[in-house]
C-alpha cells in the first residue's frame, strides 16, 4: 500500500466509525493549518491515545499526513484504527484538537472497504464445491444486497472477511428462544425452520426461511433477547455477521440502514398490535394496516414525548405503542406541594395508552418522558375511529379501558404518589415511613434498577461490612469490578456493579471491545483498547477503565512490599489480559507488538467462565445475592401498587 493516493476533494466519501461521535465537525482547511502551526510536537496526545498502534507512530507524522497526498501502511491502518474516543485532546498543553484532524484525515481517506479486499481469504472459507463468483450470486439474492450500484462486489467480499461463513448439519440449533445474540444470519443455501414456544413448552412452527431470506434483524437491532428458535432443517451454508459490520455497512450504505429499520418497525408494529388483548379479533390484514399507518418516533433517556404545557398534545383516541424502553407518565402539581410532580404510570416495551389526554381517564394532560432509549408507534385518531366502526366489540373495550384508567385515577391519588402532607396529624414513624418508602419504589425504576437482567444485592440486616466481596472479586480478576456501596432502598443496598442492562447502551462499540453472551453476560472482549467510550456511555459508571502500566506498576513496590506480598493470603495479581475473543477478531495480528494495549475496560460479567460468582460465594453472612429484578423487586406496575 506504499504511495496510498489521498481521495479527490470534489468526492464525497463516507466516513465509518464517526457513528460513536456525531456531533464532530471536519476543520475547513485553514483551520487545519492553523491546528497544525500551534501544535508543539510533545506527543503527549499519542501517548494518551489508546489505540495500541499509536505507541509506533509520532504525532510528526500524523501531522504530516494530514495535509499530504501519500500514506504510509501504517497511517492508513491507525487511521482506520482509529475510533475519535478524544483521548488525545484534554492532555493536549496548547488546546489544539487532534481528534478533528484524525476526522479530517478519515475524510480524505473514505472507508478501508474501497480497498481491495483479500479474496484468498475469502475462498480459504468456502466450501471445495464453491467458488468466489457463486458466493456472490447468492449473497445479490439477499434483498438488501441485491443492488450493485449501491453495494459493489468489493463491499461483497470485505463482509464475508468479517463475518463467519458456517456449515451446518440437519436438526443444528441455530438460534434459541430467551437468549441474546446479535448477529445477522444470511440463509445461502438449505432450508430454516422458525418457531416460538408454545402451551406445554412445545415448540410452535412459525416459518420456513429459504435460500435468499435471513434472520436475527430484530435482536440486531433492538438488543433484546431471541423471540423464536431455528433450527436448520438440512444441510445448510449460514453467513454469520456481527453487529458490529452490518454497522459499518449502514454507515457506508445509508439505504441499508433504512432497509432494516423500516423492516424492523413494521414488524414490530404488527407484533405488539397483535398481542394485545384490546384488540384481539381483528383480522391480519386489518392490523398490518395499522401498523402501516403508524407513526414511528424515537426519543433518548430523559427526553419527553409530549408536556402537560404543550400546545401539541396528542388526541383523546390516539394509540401510542411502546415497541422499545421505559417511559414514565407524571401529572405536575401546585407549587409549595414539595416535589414537582406525581407519578401515574410506568410503562414499558408492550404497553400502550390512549393519547397523553386519557392517562387516566379525566381528559387532562399529562406528562410522558422516556426513562431509556425509548420508540413509540403512534396510530392516528382517525385509524382508531375507522377501526371502531368496522368492530363494535373492539371499540366496546376501548371504553372498558378508558374506565380502568379513571378508576387508576384513585390509586394515583394516594400516599404512594403524593408528597406526603407535613401539615396533617400522622405518626412520626409513618411519615419517615412513607416519605422513605415512596423515595426507594420510585428510585428503583429513576436510576434503572428495573432496566436491568441481573443486579446485586446486599441484605443490610444480614452484611457485616467485611468488605470481602470486594476483597473476593479483586482475588478473582486483579481489580475489583464492584463496590457494595450503592442505592438503599429499605434494607436492600442495590451494590455499584453492572446490572447487565435489558438494553446496553454501553455496547455502542465500532471494534467490538465490548459484547454479550448468549446467556445475557456483558463482557470486555480482547479486542479492547480502553478508549472509554462504553464507560463514558454507561447512566450508571458501572464501567471503568485501567491503565495496564500504572497497574503493573502500582503491584511491582519494593522489594519488602514484594516480599509480604507473595505471603500474603490476599495476594493481588496482576491485571490479566482478558483472552475471550470479540465478534471481530477473525484474523491474527501480523506483528504483536502492535497489539500490545495500553488501557482496559473494567466491568463486571458475572464471573463469566467460572462455576460461581466470587462476591457471592464470598460472604461468610449470605448477604450478597444476585437477583433479577423484575421477580425480586417485581414489574414496575406491582412497584407502584405496592
Amino acid at each position: 500500500m506504499q504511495g496510498f493516493k489521498a481521495s479527490r476533494p470534489e468526492e464525497v466519501q463516507p466516513v465509518p466509525g464517526t457513528e460513536l461521535q456525531r456531533a464532530l465537525r471536519p476543520l475547513t482547511p485553514e483551520q487545519l493549518r492553523f491546528e497544525i502551526d500551534m501544535c508543539i510536537g510533545c506527543d503527549r496526545c499519542m501517548r494518551a491515545c489508546p489505540v495500541p498502534l499509536s505507541s509506533k507512530i509520532s504525532i510528526a507524522e500524523l501531522n504530516k499526513a494530514t495535509i499530504d497526498d501519500e500514506l504510509s501502511p501504517l497511517l492508513v491502518r491507525f487511521t482506520d484504527e482509529c475510533v475519535l474516543c478524544g483521548s488525545c485532546v484534554p492532555v493536549c498543553p496548547v488546546d489544539n484538537h487532534r481528534d478533528l484532524l484524525m476526522l479530517s484525515l478519515k475524510e480524505r481517506l473514505g472507508t478501508s472497504w474501497e480497498n481491495k479486499a483479500d479474496i484468498e481469504r475469502v475462498r480459504d472459507m468456502l466450501p471445495k464445491s464453491w467458488s468466489v463468483s457463486q458466493l456472490l450470486t447468492r449473497l445479490r439474492e439477499q434483498p438488501m444486497l441485491g443492488d450493485e450500484m449501491l453495494i459493489p462486489d468489493n463491499y461483497l467480499l470485505h463482509l464475508v472477511n468479517s463475518s463467519q461463513l458456517r456449515i451446518t448439519q440437519p436438526g443444528s440449533w441455530l438460534m434459541r428462544e430467551g437468549e441474546f445474540g446479535r448477529d445477522l444470519v444470511l440463509i445461502l443455501s438449505g432450508r430454516v425452520e422458525i418457531s416460538s414456544t408454545g402451551p406445554g413448552e412445545a415448540g410452535l412452527p412459525l416459518a420456513v426461511l429459504r435460500r435468499g431470506e435471513y434472520f436475527g434483524e430484530h435482536e440486531m437491532l433492538s438488543g433484546q433477547t431471541r423471540q423464536t428458535s431455528a433450527y436448520a432443517i438440512g444441510k445448510c451454508a449460514l453467513l454469520v455477521i456481527p453487529e458490529q459490520v452490518v454497522q459499518r455497512l449502514m454507515e457506508i450504505v445509508p439505504e441499508v440502514r433504512v432497509f432494516f429499520e423500516s423492516l424492523h418497525l413494521e414488524r414490530s408494529i404488527e407484533a405488539v398490535l397483535r398481542r394485545l388483548p384490546l384488540l384481539q379479533g381483528i383480522a391480519t390484514i386489518d392490523l398490518r394496516h395499522l401498523a402501516e399507518q403508524a407513526i414511528t418516533r424515537r426519543y433518548e433517556r430523559g427526553e419527553q414525548l409530549f408536556d402537560e404545557e404543550s400546545q401539541d398534545q396528542p388526541e383523546r383516541e390516539t394509540l401510542h405503542l411502546l415497541l422499545d424502553g421505559f417511559v414514565k407518565v407524571a401529572r405536575k402539581l401546585p407549587p409549595g406541594k414539595g416535589r414537582k410532580e406525581r407519578i401515574i404510570a410506568y410503562r414499558q416495551n408492550g404497553d400502550y395508552f390512549a393519547g397523553g389526554l386519557d392517562m387516566l381517564g379525566d381528559q387532562r394532560a399529562v406528562k410522558v418522558s422516556a426513562i431509556t432509549r425509548t420508540t413509540v408507534a403512534e396510530v392516528p385518531r382517525r385509524e382508531l375511529l375507522s377501526l371502531f366502526r368496522r368492530y363494535p366489540e373492539v371499540k366496546k373495550r376501548f371504553q372498558q379501558q378508558l374506565q380502568l384508567y379513571n378508576d387508576a385515577k384513585l390509586a394515583a391519588q394516594s400516599a404512594i404518589f403524593e408528597p406526603f402532607q407535613f401539615d396533617q396529624e400522622q405518626p412520626a414513624a409513618s411519615t419517615t415511613s412513607n416519605a422513605a418508602a415512596r423515595a426507594g419504589l420510585h428510585a428503583l425504576v429513576d436510576d434503572g434498577v428495573i432496566e436491568g437482567t441481573e443486579v446485586l444485592v446486599i441484605d443490610l440486616a444480614k452484611c457485616i461490612h467485611c468488605n470481602e466481596c470486594e476483597e473476593a472479586c479483586e482475588r478473582r480478576h486483579g481489580h475489583s469490578r464492584m463496590n457494595r456501596n450503592g442505592l438503599v432502598v429499605g434494607n436492600i443496598s442495590i451494590a455499584t456493579a453492572c446490572r447487565q442492562c435489558q438494553d446496553p447502551v454501553c455496547m455502542l462499540c465500532s471494534r467490538a471491545g465490548i459484547a454479550r453472551l448468549p446467556s445475557g453476560e456483558v463482557y470486555i472482549t480482547e479486542s479492547c483498547i480502553g478508549c472509554g467510550i462504553c464507560a463514558e456511555r454507561c447512566p450508571y459508571d458501572n464501567i471503568s477503565i485501567v491503565d495496564l502500566e500504572e497497574q503493573q506498576t502500582q503491584h511491582q513496590g519494593d522489594l519488602w512490599r514484594s516480599f509480604s506480598a507473595f505471603f500474603s493470603s490476599k495476594k493481588r495479581k496482576l491485571l490479566p489480559i482478558l483472552t475471550t475473543p470479540g465478534p471481530l477478531d477473525n484474523t491474527s495480528p501480523l506483528d504483536p507488538a502492535e497489539e500490545i494495549r495500553k488501557k482496559i475496560a473494567v466491568k463486571c460479567d458475572l464471573c463469566a467462565g467460572y462455576n460461581d460468582q466470587a462476591c457471592v460465594q464470598a460472604c461468610p453472612t449470605g448477604a450478597a445475592i444476585r437477583v433479577n429484578p423484575r421477580t425480586f423487586f417485581g414489574s414496575t406496575e406491582e412497584i407502584l401498587l405496592k
